[in-house]
Protein backbone atom coordinates (compact mmCIF):
# COMPACT_ATOMS: atom_id res chain seq x y z
CA UNK A 1 0.00 0.00 0.00
CA UNK A 2 0.59 3.64 -0.90
CA UNK A 3 -0.09 6.74 0.66
CA UNK A 4 -1.54 10.07 -0.52
CA UNK A 5 -0.77 13.28 1.34
CA UNK A 6 -3.17 16.15 0.24
CA UNK A 7 -2.19 19.45 1.26
CA UNK A 8 -4.47 23.11 1.54
CA UNK A 9 -8.06 20.95 1.75
CA UNK A 10 -10.55 23.32 2.57
CA UNK A 11 -11.45 23.17 6.21
CA UNK A 12 -15.21 22.84 4.60
CA UNK A 13 -14.20 20.07 2.69
CA UNK A 14 -12.95 18.13 5.52
CA UNK A 15 -15.40 18.95 7.78
CA UNK A 16 -18.02 17.42 5.07
CA UNK A 17 -15.52 14.30 5.04
CA UNK A 18 -15.27 14.01 8.54
CA UNK A 19 -19.16 14.15 9.02
CA UNK A 20 -19.40 10.90 6.06
CA UNK A 21 -17.44 9.18 7.61
CA UNK A 22 -19.11 9.50 11.21
CA UNK A 23 -22.12 8.83 9.46
CA UNK A 24 -20.77 5.10 7.81
CA UNK A 25 -18.69 4.43 10.85
CA UNK A 26 -15.46 4.78 9.34
CA UNK A 27 -11.96 6.25 9.83
CA UNK A 28 -11.41 9.91 7.81
CA UNK A 29 -9.04 7.84 5.82
CA UNK A 30 -11.50 5.08 4.76
CA UNK A 31 -14.25 7.49 4.00
CA UNK A 32 -11.43 9.06 1.68
CA UNK A 33 -10.89 5.86 0.66
CA UNK A 34 -14.53 4.92 -0.15
CA UNK A 35 -15.09 8.23 -2.09
CA UNK A 36 -12.60 7.93 -4.12
CA UNK A 37 -13.65 4.16 -4.91
CA UNK A 38 -17.20 5.34 -5.57
CA UNK A 39 -16.08 7.89 -8.51
CA UNK A 40 -13.42 5.69 -10.19
CA UNK A 41 -16.41 3.13 -10.65
CA UNK A 42 -18.42 5.98 -12.63
CA UNK A 43 -17.57 6.13 -16.84
CA UNK A 44 -15.67 8.02 -17.90
CA UNK A 45 -17.76 10.71 -20.23
CA UNK A 46 -16.91 10.34 -24.19
CA UNK A 47 -14.92 14.28 -24.17
CA UNK A 48 -15.82 16.25 -27.15
CA UNK A 49 -13.02 18.76 -28.43
CA UNK A 50 -16.06 21.46 -29.41
CA UNK A 51 -17.54 21.10 -25.74
CA UNK A 52 -14.42 21.29 -23.84
CA UNK A 53 -13.62 24.02 -25.97
CA UNK A 54 -16.89 26.13 -25.22
CA UNK A 55 -16.92 24.97 -21.52
CA UNK A 56 -13.72 27.49 -21.27
CA UNK A 57 -16.00 30.16 -22.23
CA UNK A 58 -17.73 31.75 -19.20
CA UNK A 59 -21.80 31.73 -19.29
CA UNK A 60 -21.89 35.65 -19.79
CA UNK A 61 -19.55 35.37 -22.67
CA UNK A 62 -21.01 33.08 -24.84
CA UNK A 63 -23.69 33.86 -27.46
CA UNK A 64 -24.37 33.91 -31.15
CA UNK A 65 -23.15 37.57 -31.55
CA UNK A 66 -19.67 36.77 -32.75
CA UNK A 67 -18.97 37.98 -36.47
CA UNK A 68 -15.95 36.70 -38.23
CA UNK A 69 -14.89 38.69 -40.80
CA UNK A 70 -12.16 38.07 -43.77
CA UNK A 71 -11.61 41.56 -45.03
CA UNK A 72 -10.98 42.01 -49.15
CA UNK A 73 -11.43 39.49 -51.51
CA UNK A 74 -11.46 35.47 -50.35
CA UNK A 75 -8.41 34.04 -50.92
CA UNK A 76 -8.88 30.61 -53.07
CA UNK A 77 -7.89 27.47 -50.71
CA UNK A 78 -4.28 25.76 -50.62
CA UNK A 79 -4.02 22.98 -53.30
CA UNK A 80 -2.00 20.31 -51.40
CA UNK A 81 -1.91 17.44 -54.35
Amino acid sequence: MSDILIRNMPARMKRKIQERARVHGRSLSDEVKSLLEEKLREPVKDRKLGTELFNLVPPQYRGDDLIFEIRGRARKPPDFE
